[in-house]
């Protein structure tokens, strides 16, 4: 009799819980669908020719968001080509040579802090040092910053990818005779492709909607080049 009353119990309170679930679910899904009707109600009326062919105007003047979107795109594609030539190198060193060491594991730690190191930080750092000293904010200024940003995403991607990779791989390029310089890059960087591109993907995803860095190195422009 106890266990009848046991289970009708529990099936009572599952069926509480899913029924909360389904609830929340749907409201969340409803605010969700709100929001996007509004922004596409109200905002494909704001889009026409001229935010892709005129720059950023003067307040009250008409304009659109030319250079503003060039600039994005260039800092953003500057930013990415710093970070994966110094992430991809710094992942490949810390999986193929610094292994255990004590210097490896201050890099690794290093860059686990840069992970989540707050962005604006980044901005007043890059600031300091680019910014400041030569009196203007700059484009470049802001790549870097956007850089410091996608390094530490990288350098753990690569790493992790090319530490999957099986042992097989390298002897057999030490069994060709090999240096263990051309295994890693004619062998282990081919076999991590996938793995490294997903981590750039991420590096890119995650500093192509920051602006807080840019408040302080690229501030604003309403020209199209600087």
């Amino acid at each position: 009799m106890a266990s009848k009353f046991l289970v009708a119990r529990r099936k009572i309170g599952n069926t509480i819980f899913v029924a909360f679930c389904w609830i929340g679910a749907a409201v969340a899904l409803t605010f969700l669908a709100l929001i996007l009707l509004s922004l596409i109600t109200k905002g494909l009326g704001g889009i026409d020719s001229k935010i892709f062919t005129m720059d950023t105007p003067a307040p009250g003047s008409p304009g659109g968001l030319r250079n503003a979107i060039m600039g994005s795109i260039t800092m953003c594609a500057m930013a990415m080509v710093m970070a994966l030539t110094v992430g991809v190198l710094a992942g490949t060193w810390l999986a193929e040579y610094a292994g255990q060491s004590l210097y490896g594991k201050v890099v690794r730690f290093v860059n686990d802090v840069l992970l989540s190191a707050p962005s604006i930080l980044i901005g007043l750092f890059v600031y300091t040092i680019l910014v400041a000293p030569f009196h203007s904010f700059s484009g470049i200024a802001g790549s870097v910053a956007l850089a410091l940003l996608a390094v530490p995403v990288v350098t753990r991607t690569t790493e992790d990818v090319m530490n999957l990779q099986p042992s097989a791989l390298r002897e057999s390029g030490v069994a060709l005779g090999s240096p263990l310089a051309s295994t890693i890059r004619r062998i282990l960087w081919r076999a991590s492709s996938t793995g490294i591109l997903t981590g750039g993907l991420l590096a890119f995803a995650r500093i192509s909607g920051e602006t807080g860095p840019l408040l302080f190195t690229a501030l604003n422009n309403q020209f199209f080049s600087r």
